[in-house]
């Protein structure tokens, strides 16, 4: 995407705040010295075979970006692709999903549009409010800041074993929870502490890392210990059983990460892709104790910022 992207005249408007120069979450547009939009639109197949459940998903993942950014979610548009031969009664349970997730994020959404699919693909196109002071971006983290995950890792190893139709039942249903859970609390837990943030999602933890350490213009370090994974993950993996995003995200990140430290399995789960995950936050660690008195869900402490290896990300043990 980054050589695609290079072919494009850069945009001279002094009201667009964020755009595609520093791989956000989000665009940012001012409208007047107190608003500005945050736009943002994300579709994707489905990664659960029942059409409500994904539609709920669908909604949380796109709603998520404007969260990450510290926005307030207002509006949104159904994106919809579809084979010819789709059940009414299918989509409409996949609508009906998107819009009560949605209604619990405050969101209304006015309408959509469809197209013709092989496959069936949802998302929406999202629109929120927030003040162009406070705008957090992936491209202010400092060095000395702490890097907080607030949802566990391993969707797409779930997710993927589900669709060989493995006996994963046991893991699914938590990973449904986790991704059917809006970020709208860490979002405002976060609004007066972090320096930085982004959801973590198709790139997994490893690439998006990668962009806010190349953004900010500082390095990174993780700890493997210290980053929660979905439970069932290392097991699924150990069976042989490695999701698409993984050689992916390998592929695309690989360059900017040092993993010698680390068994590759452990590497791996660390590129996996995600869907609707979690916010990963850069901020002072004399802002920890307030962040968790703010937001009352679990997190994880999973590395700093570091002045060293500036556009990198080093995996620890």
């Amino acid at each position: 995407m980054a050589q695609a992207l290079a072919f494009l005249p850069e945009i001279k408007d002094p009201n667009l705040l964020v755009g595609l120069n520093t791989a956000d979450d989000a665009g940012v547009y001012k409208l007047t010295d107190d608003l500005a939009l945050v736009y943002t639109v994300d579709v994707f197949t489905p990664v659960v075979d029942d059409p409500y459940t994904f539609g709920m998903i669908g909604a949380a993942n796109s709603i998520s970006d404007i969260y990450a950014m510290g926005g307030d979610p207002k509006l949104a548009l159904n994106v919809v692709g579809f084979p010819g031969k789709a059940e009414p009664g299918l989509l409409g349970q996949m609508l009906k999903g998107a819009q009560d997730k949605a209604q619990e994020a405050g969101v209304t959404i006015c309408g959509g549009h469809t197209f013709v699919s092989d496959e069936i693909k949802f998302g929406l196109s999202v629109i929120g409010y927030i003040n162009p002071k406070k705008i957090i971006t992936n491209a202010n983290a400092q060095v000395g800041d702490i890097i907080i995950l607030t949802k566990p890792i391993g969707i797409g190893t779930i997710v993927q074993a589900q669709l060989m139709e493995k006996p994963v039942d046991a893991y699914l249903t938590p990973a449904i929870n986790s991704m059917t859970t809006l970020n709208k609390d860490a979002s405002l837990a976060m609004r007066e502490s972090a320096h930085a943030a982004t959801d973590i999602t198709g790139y997994g933890l490893a690439g998006h890392l990668v962009e806010m350490a190349q953004a900010s213009k500082i390095g990174i370090e993780i700890s493997i210990a210290n980053i929660p994974f979905h439970k069932g993950v290392m097991e699924i993996l150990k069976s042989g059983i490695i999701e698409p995003g993984i050689g992916m995200n390998l592929n695309s990140f690989d360059a900017q990460v040092d993993r010698h430290e680390v068994d590759d399995a452990d590497a791996m789960l660390v590129f996996g892709s995600e869907t609707s995950g979690g916010l990963a936050i850069a901020m002072p660690e004399n802002k920890l104790a307030e962040f968790k008195e703010n937001y009352r869900s679990e997190f994880a402490v999973i590395g700093k910022i570091t002045k060293e290896n500036s556009g990198r990300v080093k995996i620890t043990p």
